[in-house]
């Protein structure tokens, strides 16, 4: 049975009143947080910070869970596998937290995971989709983000079935991510009966895209352009197709098509050249599940009426919902809170339902959508 978490976790908590908040002072359950705080994917940190807080914030406001409260200190990891090793190792000598959450970056989250696994400290990760990370054998590491694999099974077959692409250019960052990324679409849109016609990767100090952009335009009819990389980027690469004329906002016939990497409000970052932008998100905040609604009010209620939450925002806030759960459910310390972890099925929260398998990947995929961008930058749901 799906279990809804605001209520499970929190709600059900509200009538322990005074006497539950004040045992909380003395039974805590420390998280260690780390996030890029700095660098190009410091939005990440920006927008985790927001949904880690309004979960506390409940949390707090209901007197804790089980007579325990909840203690974050957060870390910035810059998105950096030397920052996140140093970082993790700090955290666990210093805080002793019963679980870290963290990191958004696959790399980067690929160099804790060995670490947190020696220390018997559980992850739980929202962000990275290298397959690496939960196939790797570690038994500490869970994960509800869907792997490369998950969204490009998906995403590819889209492309080439309902799209009906036959020609498809790659461009992704050169990271585990973007390679994971990029080789799952390459595999299916092949087997679809689809053609490559280049594989261009990039590193992050790139900042100028009109050379990919010229290049592109030189491969003649491109149908699709699968994009795997950070917001900064993905926005000046946008800007660079249509400038080139390849791309829907700039008057070309290529879609761009992505997994889910950018949040709410790429649009407006990269304006017209986003138009006719197709890409799969697990969090649609125009979604009718109540728990979602639920969310966007309180997120509005928090951080403004006008303020829109992303993926972000909502993966971030889930951690917390779900580490509340397990505390609910008898966690007490690190090897509880994995063996609850472990256990977890059918959980609800605002970005779908979790099911942990044996190798700690959530395997519940029933919350994805596929949007397009419309011409007032607004989404359209495809599916």
């Amino acid at each position: 049975m799906r279990r809804n978490i605001l209520v499970s976790a929190i709600a059900s908590v509200a009538v322990a009143g005074a006497m539950s908040f004040a045992h909380a002072q003395d039974k805590v359950i420390r998280v260690g947080v780390l996030m890029p705080i700095s660098g190009p994917a410091s939005y990440f940190g920006v927008q985790g910070k927001q949904g880690i807080d309004l979960a506390l914030e409940q949390i707090t406001k209901a007197g804790g869970v089980n007579g325990y409260r909840i203690q974050v200190q957060y870390e910035d990891s810059a998105c950096s596998p030397l920052q996140a090793t140093n970082t993790v190792k700090r955290v666990l000598e210093q805080f002793k937290p019963h679980i870290v959450v963290g990191e958004e970056c696959s790399d980067a989250s690929l160099a804790i995971a060995p670490i947190l696994e020696q220390a018997k400290v559980p992850l739980l990760n929202a962000g990275s989709a290298t397959l690496k990370l939960t196939e790797s054998g570690y038994k500490y590491v869970f994960r509800i983000f869907p792997t490369a694999d998950q969204q490009n099974q998906l995403l590819a077959r889209y492309a080439a079935e309902t799209m009906k692409a036959k020609t498809a250019v790659l461009l992704f960052e050169k990271t585990n991510a973007g390679v994971d990324n990029a080789d799952t679409f390459e595999k299916v849109f092949k087997a679809a009966g689809g053609s490559v016609l280049a594989r261009i990767d990039y590193g992050r100090d790139v900042n100028d895209f009109t050379p990919i952009a010229t290049r592109i335009a030189s491969l003649g009819k491109v149908d699709v352009l699968p994009t795997f990389g950070l917001e900064g980027q993905t926005v000046r690469l946008a800007q660079a197709l249509a400038q080139a004329r390849i791309v829907k906002g700039g008057g070309g016939a290529a879609v761009q098509v992505g997994s889910i990497w950018l949040p709410w409000g790429f649009e407006q970052k990269a304006g017209q050249a986003s138009e006719g932008y197709v890409r799969i998100v697990q969090f649609d905040p125009t979604e009718n599940r109540k728990i979602v609604q639920d969310f966007n009010a309180a997120f509005r209620a928090k951080y403004g009426a006008n303020e829109t939450p992303t993926h972000i925002n909502a993966h971030a806030y889930d951690t917390i919902l779900l580490i509340s759960e397990a505390v609910r459910r008898g966690a007490t310390d690190s090897e509880s809170m994995r063996d609850r972890l472990s256990k977890m099925k059918g959980v609800e929260v605002t970005t779908g339902t979790i099911s942990f398998d044996e190798k700690g990947q959530n395997s519940d995929l029933s919350v994805i959508h596929i949007v397009e961008t419309q011409k007032d930058l607004s989404w359209k749901t495809l599916r």
